[in-house]
């Protein structure tokens, strides 16, 4: 996962060895699309495996604007902070699709953690990986524009494999507005206005309401955004 370009969806990462040994300490718990199981101020007493499914990790202000952190799929863990920091989690925490969960209590995660090299590495792994996203974010949103934190998101959801014409690529991910608005940061008629800019500039297009991105204007972006990351890690 090249963190720069990420679309806050984290890939899957399933490992059968792992999930095979999680699932002689866990409680398993199966949620429907859709279902908010975890609140600020909750005490989570342990890790979350996800088994099969996706699930949305997001903060929401007291006029209801929410603002995405990660989206986790197969393979991934969270609520590691919670449990380090022995605090209760400051996110809200949603299924996308049908999800199957493993919960990991706290006294079998410190087993785990002593016990198997695998699992102590996965936990440190999906912690870091959060952390490089968060720092991302962060600058994103404090130095990048909306239009170019919209331009990131679609370039970072184009389908590279699957190509019906070879001058557009398609997204992998199809947006509605208010999903636009509530990753980047921007009110839905913010989004509307920028996508008609981007369409005007030829950057994307719609074509039977599906966003296509061009793709000479593609590469010419993200190899700006390549040459900035290696210049600043250099």
């Amino acid at each position: 996962m090249y963190v720069p370009n990420t679309n806050l969806t984290f890939p899957d990462m399933h490992t059968p060895d792992l999930e095979n040994l999680i699932k002689e300490y866990a409680e398993i718990y199966e949620y429907p699309a859709g279902q908010v199981f975890g609140s600020p101020g909750e005490i989570i007493g342990g890790v979350y495996y996800i088994k099969e499914g996706r699930t949305k990790h997001y903060m929401l202000s007291h006029d209801g604007i929410e603002k995405v952190l990660y989206v986790l799929s197969s393979g991934w863990m969270f609520g590691e902070t919670p449990y380090i920091l022995n605090t209760r989690t400051g996110l809200y925490s949603q299924t996308e699709i049908k999800s199957v969960l493993y919960k990991i209590c706290s006294s079998n995660v410190d087993l785990l953690m002593e016990k198997s090299n695998l699992f102590r590495n996965t936990l440190m792994q999906c912690y870091a990986h959060k952390l490089l996203i968060l720092r991302c974010e962060i600058e994103n949103l404090s130095f990048n524009s909306c239009k170019n934190r919209i331009k990131r998101l679609f370039c970072a959801s184009v389908d590279l494999e699957n190509i019906s014409d070879p001058q557009w690529y398609d997204l992998k991910i199809k947006y509605t507005h208010y999903q636009l608005g509530v990753i980047v940061g921007a009110a839905r008629v913010t989004i509307s206005k920028l996508i008609q800019e981007l369409c005007a500039e030829t950057f994307i297009r719609v074509l039977n309401r599906q966003i296509q991105i061009n793709r000479r204007l593609y590469n010419d972006y993200i190899s700006t955004i390549n040459q900035d990351w290696y210049n600043k890690e250099e």
